[in-house]
C-alpha cells in the first residue's frame, strides 16, 4: 500500500442545494489532511448534501470548493478520481454484479480504454477484500447479500480505489454494533497506515467521538461548532444543534466523550398512571351525578 499525499481541501461561502432551494448556506471551512473528520447533525441539516459538493456531484451556486489551491470542476475525471473517493449513502449495484466484479470497479480511474486489471488492480482489490472481510463472498451475486454485507462490499470498493482522500456517507448503515465498531477501526488504521484523509457523515454521537481527530456539527446548512470531540460534544453543544438533553462524560480520560441522554420524563397521554387518573374523574363526574 503506497502512502497517501497530504492535499489541501477547502470549503469557501459555498451554497449548495437543489433548484431554487439552498441546503447549505455559506460555509467555509478547511479540512484537516491526513486525519479523519466526523460531521454530524441532525437530519437535513445539509451533511450529505456538502459531502456531494465535495465529490462534485453538486457544483456550488456560488463560492468555491478547491483542492491543492484549485478548483475541484477544473480536473479531469480520471485525474480527481485518483485523488478523491465517495461512498454514498444508498448505492446501487447493475444487476448480476459479483463482488469482485463491484470491488474492481474501483480501480476505473487508474485503468485505459479496455479496462483490464493490472497486478497491482489486482493486489488492492484483494487487499480490499481481505481488509472487510468479504473474501469469502467474492464469486456471490451483490444482490444475494444481507444489508450488512453488502454496505461492506461497497466499503471494499472504495478502499480499492486507494484515493488520497475518503468520503463516506453514513458507512455504519446496515451494520450491527459490533460491525461498526470493527469497519471505524478499519478506516482509523488506514488512516494510521497510509495517511488517507477522510470524512464522514455519522449519526451514532458516541463512534464519530471515537473515531474522529476533527468533528464538524452542522445545524440548518451552517456549522454549529467545530473542533476536537471534547470540545464539540458537550451537553450545551448537544441541545442547541440536536434539541437533545443529555450528560456528556470521558470515563476513560481518552478525549473520547460519550453522550447519555437523560432519562424519559413522562408525558400526558396513555400512561398508565394518567389512565387510572382519568377513570378516578370519570367515576366521580359519574357518582356526581347520580
Amino acid at each position: 500500500m503506497t502512502a497517501c499525499t497530504y492535499r489541501e481541501l477547502r470549503i469557501e461561502h459555498v451554497d449548495l442545494g437543489y433548484g431554487t432551494r439552498t441546503i447549505v448556506k455559506d460555509l467555509s471551512l478547511a479540512i484537516p489532511a491526513g486525519k479523519i473528520t466526523a460531521i454530524i447533525g441532525p437530519n437535513g441539516c445539509g451533511k450529505s448534501t456538502l459531502l456531494r459538493g465535495i465529490s462534485r456531484l453538486l457544483k456550488p451556486s456560488s463560492g468555491e470548493i478547491t483542492l491543492d489551491g484549485k478548483n475541484i470542476h477544473t480536473f479531469p475525471g480520471k485525474e480527481f478520481a485518483r485523488m478523491v473517493g465517495l461512498l454514498p449513502q444508498s448505492p446501487i449495484a447493475p444487476d448480476g454484479i459479483t463482488v469482485a466484479d463491484l470491488v474492481s470497479r474501483g480501480r476505473y480511474p487508474y485503468q485505459g480504454v479496455f479496462k483490464r486489471n493490472t497486478a497491482e488492480d489486482d493486489e488492492a482489490v484483494a487487499w480490499a477484500l481481505e481488509a472487510t472481510n468479504t473474501m469469502g463472498l467474492a464469486e456471490r451475486s451483490v444482490s444475494e447479500l444481507s444489508g450488512g454485507q453488502r454496505q461492506r462490499v461497497w466499503i471494499a470498493m472504495a478502499l480499492a480505489q486507494q484515493t488520497d482522500i475518503l468520503l463516506l456517507d453514513e458507512p455504519t448503515t446496515y451494520l450491527d454494533l459490533a460491525h461498526q465498531v470493527d469497519l471505524l477501526d478499519l478506516l482509523s488504521d488506514l488512516n494510521e497506515e497510509r495517511g488517507t484523509t477522510m470524512v464522514l457523515v455519522l449519526h451514532e454521537l458516541n463512534l464519530a467521538a471515537r473515531v474522529a481527530h476533527h468533528l464538524i456539527a452542522m445545524k440548518d446548512g451552517e456549522i454549529a461548532c467545530a473542533g476536537k470531540a471534547e470540545s464539540v460534544m458537550t451537553s450545551e453543544n448537544l441541545h442547541r444543534v440536536f434539541g437533545l438533553k443529555a450528560s456528556v462524560h470521558d470515563p476513560e480520560k481518552s478525549g473520547a466523550p460519550v453522550v447519555v441522554p437523560h432519562a424519559r420524563v413522562a408525558r400526558g397521554g396513555f400512561s398508565k398512571a394518567n389512565a387510572g387518573q382519568a377513570m378516578s374523574e370519570a367515576d366521580r363526574e359519574d357518582n356526581s351525578n347520580e
